[in-house]
């Protein structure tokens, strides 16, 4: 503890030596309950990391938000959290930042496409389907081969009824959703003088070849295959069956949630009827 609290003293010199106190904020982080100084332009950055204790952003914030609303009715931190072990999420590549408090707090499973425990929100066992009280799905469908729909109606199906999704994505928050590969079928990535290049058969048997591929980053599959608009991914939860489909615009800067120069990509939360 001497430790820790030393090293939180010279990260708040350091901040306090390149920042005015006007541009410094202090919130308790509702993944790990502590209370760091960030920089105020860090805490409205959706991915910069701002709680110096545990690495949270204001994403994994606002999804810790709408799912102890949904649980629970208000904003708890994880780490205050009661142990409820009758409670069963499961998490599609969840960042360790909070999956590691959701083991320890409820009967959790983080899951993977590239590693095990593996799941394939395009292919769902029947055995995991129906037993999920929450599931998380972070930056994931926008990864997701065509068609999509097909991984919403999954997430539908991983549900109880009466669970519920905490959902989140890139999005725009005007036009239609953009597929980037919209006839995708039996496709391959191969590396082209330093760059990868998608060579894909369409179901007709046709070849096309798309260049100037957009990875995200991280390990598994990041290609990102389209680019969200939110009527078309509001339509998508309705045609899945959602109900009480709702975005999480609200700030809390008490959280250290702060979204008011955010104008799209806010989390998302919906349930199954």
């Amino acid at each position: 503890m001497i430790r820790i609290e030393y090293l939180r003293q010279y990260i708040e010199a350091l901040l306090a030596r390149r920042y005015s106190g006007r541009d410094l904020f202090r919130f308790r982080c509702n993944i790990c309950g502590k209370s760091p100084l960030s920089p105020v332009s860090r805490i409205a950055d959706r991915e910069a990391p701002s709680c110096y204790y545990c690495g949270s952003n204001l994403r994994f914030r606002s999804i810790a938000a709408a799912l102890s609303a949904g649980l629970f009715g208000e904003i708890i931190p994880i780490a205050a959290m009661k142990e409820s072990k009758n409670l069963t999420g499961i998490g599609i590549s969840d960042s360790r930042v909070y999956a590691s408090l959701l083991r320890k707090k409820f009967s959790y499973t983080n899951t993977f496409f590239h590693k095990s425990p593996r799941l394939d929100i395009t292919n769902v066992s029947d055995e995991l389907k129906g037993t999920a009280d929450f599931v998380i799905a972070s930056e994931v469908f926008e990864h997701v081969p065509p068609p999509v729909e097909k991984a919403f109606a999954n997430l539908y199906a991983l549900l109880k009824p009466g669970g519920f999704c905490v959902f989140t994505v890139p999005y725009l928050a005007e036009g239609v959703t953009k597929e980037h590969f919209p006839d995708l079928f039996k496709f391959r990535i191969e590396s082209s003088r330093d760059k990868k290049v998608l060579i894909n058969k369409t179901r007709d048997g046709a070849e096309q070849v798309f260049k100037d591929l957009n990875f995200h980053g991280g390990k598994g599959s990041t290609l990102e295959m389209r680019l969200f608009a939110l009527d078309s991914l509001l339509a998508n939860f309705n045609n899945a069956g959602f109900v009480d489909v709702a975005i999480h615009r609200e700030s809390y800067p008490g959280f250290g949630i702060c979204q008011e120069n955010l104008s799209s990509s806010f989390t998302i939360t919906a349930r199954r009827s």
